[in-house]
């Protein structure tokens, strides 16, 4: 545990680490506050939850269409430029936006134009860390550890963003959960965009023409981030329809807190040593769990042992997400690593999407063990993808340096903490 824990330890002293690592966890909480504030807010001042729910879908369809090309011109322009105009334009959205929804006479339009600029104009924070950790750490164990950090960060995010957006909303002002997610974001934005020592070197890679999403196992891994989403989305509505049809509606956030915290701690231990297995054995050991693993849900009828199985099934998500962003980015350029993670990202947002709407159908029709079981559905194809897509899960070539001068970059402590 000691040699663990001094592995993140080391991790956290390479200089320059903490300039990026706590803006980049302070702006990504808006991922989790962002679409519930628009629907809290939308419908407690308009009193219409379709029109709050259709403003929310929009608002994440803008993140997820526009953030690999945010991320795009990131890797050509670098991300002191992007982060700055971001956090203009997400100002100035979602200010119109409160505005115009306080305004009963502003036409439905307007809504749902500054709904989408706001989403839109929200960076992929998680993607521009990453792309930080991998330039600091490249060559170096510690890389896989960083990675779990982050990980662990998203989990945070999805747990703690929705309590502080509802008890804002709730508490204080049907606005105030919006304006905090929207505070955050640019705060974030400007804060990380003051972090110039450690932004991704801009390197004379391939730039013009070819899409990340076309380099290497981008593709591959986005496929089986679609699978997996897709199996998380199922499984929240599942859980929730699960504790509603055993009377204890109050303990779906428990459960799914379970299975957070079942994640979480698989990615704590993922990163607190390093493996000696290759990584496309990882992913796909890790997929067959996450699919296997949540099979017992169709013959559970208890809470207790509910949360059981879905304490040992989470365990294999995170390791999973972990493995496939570093086969991303030790398969990709440099010169494309944020725009091929912000691709990630955009898959695993489809897929959640895909999975809650399928899964509330099957919900509707035959209850709740049929949404696990196109849960488990989403993990084998997803365990299919791993498994079948290990060849291309290589390295990418190495690509031309720019020879910065040799104080240019940080100098990288060693495991037991010493520069």
């Amino acid at each position: 545990m000691t040699s663990g824990i001094a592995r993140y330890r080391t991790v956290l002293s390479v200089p320059g680490a903490w300039g990026f690592f706590l803006p980049g966890m302070l702006a990504r909480f808006p991922l989790g506050m962002t679409g519930l504030s628009i629907l809290l807010f939308v419908s407690a001042t308009r009193d219409d939850y379709g029109t709050a729910g259709a403003l929310s879908a929009v608002s994440a369809v803008g993140y997820a269409v526009a953030a690999p090309q945010l991320a795009r011109v990131a890797d050509r322009v670098g991300q002191y430029k992007v982060l700055l105009c971001c956090a203009a334009l997400c100002a100035a959205g979602g200010g119109a936006f409160v505005v115009s929804t306080l305004n009963d006479g502003t036409p439905l339009w307007v809504l749902f134009v500054t709904a989408a600029l706001t989403g839109a104009a929200t960076p992929a924070f998680g993607s521009m860390v990453r792309a930080r950790w991998s330039g600091l750490l490249e060559g170096s164990s510690l890389k896989g550890t960083a990675f779990a950090l982050e990980s662990l960060v998203d989990e945070i995010v999805f747990i703690v963003g929705p309590v502080v957006a509802t008890s804002l909303a709730v508490g204080v002002s049907p606005a105030a959960g919006l304006v905090c997610a929207l505070a955050l974001v640019c705060g974030g934005s400007v804060l990380l965009s003051l972090s110039r020592r450690t932004e991704p070197q801009r390197k004379p890679g391939p730039r013009a023409g070819k899409s990340a999403l076309f380099l290497g196992p981008v593709a591959l891994v986005g496929a089986l981030n679609l699978c997996f989403g897709g199996m998380w989305g199922s499984i929240d509505v599942a859980t929730v329809a699960f504790s509603d049809e055993k009377h204890q509606p109050f303990m779906a956030g428990v459960l799914l807190g379970i299975y957070a915290i079942g994640s979480s701690v698989a990615g704590v231990a993922y990163g607190a040593r390093e493996w000696s297995a290759p990584l496309p054995r990882i992913l796909w050991v890790s997929a067959l769990i996450m699919a296997a693993g949540i099979l017992p849900m169709l013959v559970v009828h208890h809470v207790a042992g509910a949360g059981l199985v879905l304490l040992l099934a989470g365990a294999s998500s995170s390791p999973a997400m972990i493995v496939a962003m570093m086969l991303v980015v030790d398969g990709v350029p440099a010169s494309h690593r944020t725009e091929a993670l912000a691709w990630q990202s955009t898959a695993l947002w489809l897929g959640v999407s895909i999975g809650s709407s399928m899964s509330g159908h099957l919900v509707d029709f035959q209850g709740s063990q049929a949404a696990y079981a196109f849960a488990a559905l989403c993990g084998g194809a997803g365990f299919l993808v791993a498994l079948a897509g290990g060849r291309r899960l290589r390295p990418a070539p190495a690509e031309p340096a720019d020879a910065p001068a040799p104080d240019d970059r940080p100098n990288l402590p060693t495991e037991s903490g010493t520069r």
